[in-house]
């Protein structure tokens, strides 16, 4: 097979743009209408976005090779051997995992749902590699 799927997903930049146009339409509106007390809250907003701006932003997702699946591969890799997994198993849960991975010896283990990609997709990768997805339902 040799193809190594690579899912990513990227941080959501909405926050510091968001944080950006408030600042833009609050110093217009200051100048405007001359309302200089309004300037700390100005400061303060810019001191909030130049805080999320520096905030790091790790990358989510995982990888798949033709003997590894890898969780948090851009965070903490750690790989998971394909040969001991007997089957992932969709699940609600929780928000925070929707993917449990069985093993052959009946352990289990809850996913990052931020790390995975939509079930259709990971069931077609899974399934090139001899890795059934079963529901719980």
């Amino acid at each position: 097979m040799n193809e190594v799927y690579e899912y990513r997903r990227a941080p959501n930049p909405w926050v510091i743009r968001l944080f950006g146009i408030a600042l833009v339409l609050l110093t217009t509106l200051v100048v405007l209408t001359q309302a200089h007390h309004l300037m700390s809250v100005i400061w303060g907003l810019t001191a909030v976005l130049v805080v999320c701006m520096l905030l790091p932003k790790p990358i989510s997702g995982i990888r798949i090779d033709d003997d590894y699946l890898v969780l948090a591969a851009w965070r903490k890799p750690r790989p998971i051997p394909l040969d001991r997994i007997a089957y992932l198993l969709v699940t609600d849960v929780s928000a925070e995992s929707r993917i449990t991975i069985v093993y052959k010896d009946g352990q289990q283990e809850a996913t990052f749902a931020g790390d995975m990609p939509d079930i259709d997709e990971l069931s077609e990768v899974m399934a090139e590699r001899g890795i059934p997805l079963r529901d719980n339902y």
